[in-house]
C-alpha cells in the first residue's frame, strides 16, 4: 500500500501544500520562521504536515488536535485535508473537511473508477463515524498503529519498552494484522451459529418427519380395516343373492315339471270338441259357452292378480329386509372414513329403501284392489253362466268337461305366467350379483395413495438423517475453525511468530544506533520474583557493563532503544501479508542524538528509504549533509508556504 499526496488546506500552520508522499526515498522536511525571530523553524510549520495525514486518516493529529483546534488561525474556516491512497489494483481518494464551504465538517471516501478513469464511486457513509471504519480497513490500521509504527512524533515517539503487556499485545495484533482475526473469529461464531439452528431444525423436522410416518401408518390400517369390512360386506351380499337366485331357479325347475305335466295341445283340443258339440245343440249353448269362457277368464285373470300380489308381497320383503339392513349401518365404521356412521348420513338411503316399500306397498294395494275387482267379475260371471244354465237345454255333461278342460288349461296358463315371473327376478339378482362383484374395493385407492405418502415421506427422512449427519460434520468444522480463530488459538501463535521478527528487526537497529553494546529482547515469557516463567509481553532490555533494564538508561540510550523499537514496529506493518504500508515519518527523531548517533540514525533511515519507498524526517537540525531530498516549509507574512529544494 502506498500513501501517494497530501494536499493541505488551511490546516494548523498551513495554508496551503501539496506534497508527493510515494517513492520519494528519504526526504528532510525542515522549517524557516520568518515571523519569529526568537525562532529559526520551530513554529514554521513543518510537523503540520504529518499532522495533517494523521488528521484527515484518523480526525485528530498524533499529538490529538482535532476538531475546530486544526482550522489555521488566520482563515478561521475553509480546512480540508486530502490524500490519494493505491492499495494494489484499487486506489482511493480520502478528504477530511473542517468548517470548508463545500465539504463542511464530513469525510468522503472515494475510490478511482476504471471505467470512467475518475474517483466517483462514493463510499462515503451515513456518519462520520461509519466512513472512519471504511478508512480504517482502507488502511488496516489504527490510529494506534499508525502513530507506533508509521508516524513517529516528537511528543508522540511509542515508548514500547514501558508498555504493559496489555498495551504491547494490542499494538503488534493490530500491526501484524492479527485483529482481522476478530473478524474472522466473528465470522467463525456466526457460521458455526448457522450450522447450529440448520442442525437443530433439520432434528426437528426429522421428528415431525415420524410424526408424519406414523399417521400416515395408522390411516393405512384402518383403511385396511375398512378395505376388509367393505369385502366382507360385499362377500355377504353376493352370498345372499346368490342363495335368493337358487331359490328362483329351485322354484323355476318345480313350475317346469308341473307345466311338462300340461298336455296345452290335448285340452285344448277338448275344449274345441266340447264346443263343437254345444254349438250343435243350439245358439243357446253357444252363449252358454260364451259366458263360461267369459267366467274361466275372469277366474284367470283373478289368478294373474293373485300372482301380481304374491310377487309384491316378495318384493315388499326383500325391500322391507334393505332397509332393516340400511338401519343396522347406523353407528357402524363408514366404509371410506372409518367413523361410526350416523342417522343423517344414511337418510338418502334409508329414505330410497322406505320409498321403495312405499312403492310396492302402493303396488300391492293396487293389485289387491285389482284382484278384488277380478274375483268379483269372476263370481259375477260364474254366476250368469250357472243362471243361463239352469235356463238352457241341458249340456250339463258336455259343459262340465268343457269347463274342467278350460281350468286345466288356465292353470297351466298361470304356471307359465309365475314361471316367467320367477326368472324376471332371478336375472335381476344375476345382473346385480355381476355388478357387486366387478365392483372395485373403493378402500384400495385411499390405500395406494397412502402407501405412496408413507413412500415419499420415508424417502424425505432418510434425507433429512444425511442431511443431519452432514450439518453435525458441518458444525464440528465450524466448531474446529471457531476455536483455531479464537483469542487461544492462531493468536497466542501468530505472537510466538512475530517475536523473533521483532527481536531480529529491533537488534539490527540497536546495533548501529549502540554498537552493540544495548540489548532489547522482545518476549511472550517473562521470570517472577520466584523465577518462574509466566506468560507476560514485553521488550526486556540491557546495557553490557551497565543498566539492567530500561529504567536504568541515560536520556539518549533510551531515545535509541525507542527508535529501534519503533522501526522494528514498522517493519512489521510494512511486511505483513495484510495492507502493508510503505511509509515512515519521523518527527525530530534525532532528538537529544550526539553526532555519532545522529550519523548511524541517518545510515539505518537511508537504509529503510530504500526499502520501503519513503522515508520523511522532520527536524530543525541541519540533516543536509546526509539528506539531499528537502521539503522546506517557510512561515512568512502569517503564512506557511512549503516548496522543494534541491542541495
Amino acid at each position: 500500500m502506498k500513501i501517494k499526496s497530501l494536499a493541505v488546506e488551511q490546516f494548523l500552520a498551513l495554508t496551503s501544500a501539496n506534497v508527493n508522499l510515494a517513492d520519494r526515498g528519504l526526504v528532510l522536511i525542515q522549517g524557516i520562521n520568518a515571523d519569529d525571530t526568537s525562532a529559526d523553524s520551530n513554529g514554521a510549520g513543518k510537523s503540520s504536515i504529518a499532522d495533517a495525514l494523521c488528521w484527515c486518516l484518523y480526525g485528530t493529529t498524533a499529538r490529538g488536535v482535532s476538531g475546530d483546534d486544526v482550522i489555521n488561525n488566520a482563515a478561521g474556516k475553509g480546512t480540508r485535508v486530502m490524500t490519494e491512497i493505491e492499495d494494489g489494483p484499487d486506489a482511493f481518494r480520502i478528504a477530511r473537511h473542517r468548517k470548508h464551504k463545500d465539504g463542511k465538517n464530513k469525510l468522503f471516501v472515494h475510490k478511482f473508477n476504471d471505467a470512467t478513469k475518475a474517483f466517483d464511486i462514493d463510499l462515503t457513509l451515513g456518519t462520520d463515524a461509519m466512513t472512519q471504519d471504511v478508512v480504517t480497513k482502507i488502511l488496516g490500521a489504527s490510529y494506534e498503529v499508525f502513530k507506533g509504527a508509521i508516524y513517529a512524533g516528537q511528543e508522540q515517539m511509542p515508548d514500547l519498552p514501558a508498555m504493559t503487556d496489555k498495551q504491547l499485545k494490542i499494538l503488534i495484533e493490530e500491526a501484524a494484522g492479527v485483529t482481522l482475526l476478530e473478524d474472522a473469529y466473528k465470522e467463525a461464531r456466526e457460521r458455526l451459529g448457522v450450522k447450529k439452528a440448520e442442525h437443530d431444525q433439520v432434528a426437528a423436522s426429522i421428528g415431525q418427519a415420524d410424526q408424519r410416518k406414523s399417521w400416515i401408518q395408522d390411516q393405512i390400517n384402518k383403511e385396511i380395516v375398512s378395505r376388509d369390512q367393505w369385502e366382507d360386506q360385499q362377500t355377504q351380499r353376493i352370498a345372499t343373492s346368490k342363495a335368493e337366485i337358487v331359490k328362483y331357479v329351485n322354484a323355476i325347475k318345480a313350475i317346469d315339471l308341473q307345466i311338462a305335466a300340461v298336455d296345452f295341445a290335448g285340452l285344448t283340443q277338448a275344449i274345441a270338441d266340447c264346443d263343437m258339440k254345444i254349438a250343435a245343440v243350439s245358439q243357446e249353448g253357444q252363449r252358454h259357452a260364451q259366458l263360461v269362457q267369459e267366467a274361466a277368464q275372469a277366474r284367470g285373470q283373478v289368478q294373474v292378480k293373485q300372482t301380481a300380489i304374491d310377487n309384491a308381497k316378495r318384493l315388499l320383503a326383500r325391500f322391507q329386509n334393505e332397509l332393516q339392513n340400511v338401519q343396522h349401518k347406523i353407528g357402524c365404521p363408514c366404509d371410506e372414513c372409518g367413523r361410526p356412521m350416523t342417522e343423517a348420513e344414511l337418510g338418502a338411503a334409508k329414505k330410497a329403501a322406505q320409498d321403495r316399500i312405499d312403492e310396492v306397498k302402493s303396488q300391492l294395494d293396487d293389485a289387491t284392489e285389482q284382484w278384488k275387482a277380478a274375483d268379483k267379475l269372476a263370481i259375477e260371471k260364474a254366476w250368469a253362466a250357472s243362471a243361463f244354465q239352469q235356463k238352457m237345454t241341458d249340456t250339463s255333461q258336455v259343459s262340465a268337461e268343457r269347463a274342467q278342460k278350460q281350468t286345466e288349461l288356465a292353470a297351466g296358463d298361470d304356471l307359465k305366467i309365475g314361471r316367467s315371473q320367477l326368472a324376471a327376478a332371478a336375472k335381476s339378482l344375476a345382473e346385480n350379483v355381476k355388478i357387486s362383484a366387478a365392483q372395485i374395493n373403493p378402500h384400495d385407492a385411499s390405500i395406494a395413495n397412502l402407501q405412496g405418502q408413507l413412500a415419499a415421506a420415508d424417502t424425505a427422512a432418510r434425507e433429512l438423517q444425511d442431511k443431519l449427519k452432514e450439518l453435525a460434520t458441518a458444525v464440528d468444522i465450524a466448531d474446529t475453525v471457531t476455536k483455531v480463530f479464537s483469542p487461544a488459538g492462531v493468536r497466542a501463535h501468530i505472537l510466538d511468530e512475530v517475536t523473533p521478527f521483532l527481536n531480529q528487526q529491533t537488534a539490527k537497529y540497536l546495533v548501529t544506533l549502540s554498537d552493540g553494546n544495548i540489548e532489547a529482547n522482545w518476549t511472550t515469557l517473562v521470570k517472577n520474583a520466584k523465577g518462574e516463567l509466566k506468560e507476560k509481553f514485553s521488550i526486556e532490555v540491557q546495557k553490557k557493563n551497565g543498566a539492567k533494564t530500561f529504567a536504568g538508561l541515560s536520556g539518549g540510550e533510551k531515545r535509541k532503544v525507542r527508535i529501534a523499537a519503533a522501526l522494528a514496529l514498522q517493519d512489521l506493518v510494512a511486511t505483513r501479508a495484510t495492507k502493508p504500508i510503505d511509509l515512515f515519518v519521523g518527527d525530530e527523531i534525532d532528538d537529544a542524538l550526539d553526532p555519532a548517533g545522529l550519523e548511524r540514525l541517518m545510515q539505518i533511515l537511508e537504509d529503510k528509504a530504500q526499502e520501503r519507498g519513503s522515508v520523511f524526517v522532520i527536524s530543525h537540525n541541519s540533516l543536509r549533509d546526509w539528506i539531499s531530498n528537502i521539503v522546506q516549509v517557510e512561515s512568512k507574512g502569517g503564512k506557511s508556504v512549503v516548496s522543494e529544494v534541491t542541495v
